[in-house]
């Protein structure tokens, strides 16, 4: 019992060295930040772009799934997901690991092979600036 206790001690101060010599917070991520998506709503066209035209904009996704909304679909819709995480910050205190993380999440809906539209979310509260002031007064309508 005594040797185990040494062992999770042992492990969890080389954890705090480890953060504690971190030069810069890494970032894990398969595309540019996307902090702005009106570069989303001039280069993709609803209806009109391909898959094709997607990837040259953004790549290739992280991921692909499907939505399927039974009261306003007729069956499940393609979707790609696109995400965007960075370690902003890495802490050691009293025997514990703070990390700070931005995190983007980008969600192209696709329906017959052509862009149908995307959603996005971030908890970067200036990455989301412009969404907010451009949706004011509409949303709910």
């Amino acid at each position: 019992m005594r040797l185990r206790g040494w062992k999770q001690h042992f492990v969890l101060i080389c954890a705090m060295a480890l953060a504690a010599c971190a030069e810069t917070p890494q970032r894990y991520s398969n595309a540019d930040a996307f902090r702005d998506t009106k570069r989303l709503e001039t280069q993709l066209k609803k209806g009109v772009s391909t898959m094709d035209d997607v990837k040259r904009v953004l790549g290739e996704p992280s991921g692909s799934g499907a939505v399927f909304l039974a009261s306003v679909q007729q069956s499940p819709q393609e979707i790609w997901f696109y995400q965007d995480i960075e370690l902003t910050d890495i802490k050691a205190s009293q025997g514990q690991l703070d990390l700070k993380m931005r995190q983007q999440i980008l969600v192209v809906f696709v329906r017959n092979r052509v862009f149908d539209g995307f959603m996005w979310f971030s908890n970067a509260e200036a990455a989301t600036g412009w969404v907010k002031d451009s949706l004011r007064g509409k949303v709910g309508q």
